[in-house]
C-alpha cells in the first residue's frame, strides 16, 4: 500500500521443499527397511504384524507367518568374509522375494534370519510357499572367488489370527518350528504345533519340499 492507502502490488516468498520432501522420504525408507537387502526391517515388520493381529480380532479372517532361518551361512562368512556374506543375504533376500504374491510381505528379522507374512490363503498354502522358498535358495549357485558355496533353509509356520495371542507368541512358536526342522536334519518346513492337523506338524524334508 502507498501513503495514501492505495494498493500498489504484492510481494510473493516462494520457497523450494523439493529437497527436504526428498530427505524425508528418503529417511522414512531408511527407518522401515533393511539397509543391505531393502526388505523390510525388524521394527516395521513388528508394526505391520501387530497392525494384522489387531484386524483379525476385529474382523477375524487369518494370515500365515513364516520364519525363515538360513542352514550352513557361517560357513560362507568364515571362508569368504562379510562382503561374501552381504552378497549371499541380497540374493536369498531375492529369492523369497521373487517366489511370493505382490501381497505378502517379507522382511529380514537380523543376521541370516528372514520372515515371511502370506496375507491370503490357508496352512497349505503356507506349506507349499515354504517348500518352494526351501528350493530356490538351495538352487542359488552362489559363487565366491570362483568357490562355490551351497546353503539351505529351515522354515518355521505359524498362523495370525484372533486366538493366536501377540506378536511375540506368534514368532516364538515358529522360531520353536524352525528349530524342530532344524533338529529334523535342516531343509525342511515345520508347522507349529497345536496349531494345525497332525501331518502339517510334522517336519517335512528337504526330499519332501522338491
Amino acid at each position: 500500500m502507498n501513503d495514501r492507502d492505495e494498493f500498489c502490488g504484492l510481494v510473493i516468498v516462494f520457497q523450494d521443499f523439493t529437497d527436504a520432501r526428498a530427505l524425508q522420504r528418503q529417511l522414512a525408507y531408511a527407518a522401515a527397511h533393511d539397509a543391505l537387502t531393502g526388505l523390510a526391517n525388524r521394527s516395521s515388520f513388528i508394526r505391520t504384524m501387530e497392525e494384522l493381529v489387531d484386524q483379525c480380532r476385529l474382523n477375524g479372517g487369518e494370515h500365515q507367518f513364516m520364519f525363515v532361518d538360513l542352514d550352513h551361512f557361517k560357513a560362507v562368512n568364515d571362508t569368504g568374509g562379510h562382503a561374501a556374506g552381504d552378497a549371499l543375504l541380497k540374493s536369498v533376500a531375492d529369492a523369497i522375494r521373487n517366489g511370493l504374491g505382490p501381497e505378502d510381505i517379507v522382511a529380514r528379522l537380523g543376521g541370516d534370519e528372514f520372515a515371511v507374512i502370506l496375507k491370503s490363503g490357508a496352512p497349505t498354502r503356507a506349506m507349499i510357499a515354504a517348500r518352494s522358498i526351501i528350493d530356490a535358495i538351495r538352487n542359488l549357485n552362489f559363487s565366491w572367488d570362483g568357490r562355490p558355496h551351497s546353503i539351505g533353509a529351515s522354515i518355521g509356520l505359524a498362523p495370525i489370527r484372533a486366538d493366536c495371542g501377540e506378536v511375540d507368541e506368534i514368532i516364538a512358536r515358529a522360531d520353536a518350528a524352525c528349530y524342530a526342522a532344524k533338529a529334523a536334519g535342516r531343509g525342511c518346513v515345520s508347522a507349529a504345533p497345536d496349531e494345525v492337523s497332525k501331518d502339517e506338524a510334522t517336519p517335512l524334508p528337504l526330499a519332501a519340499a522338491s
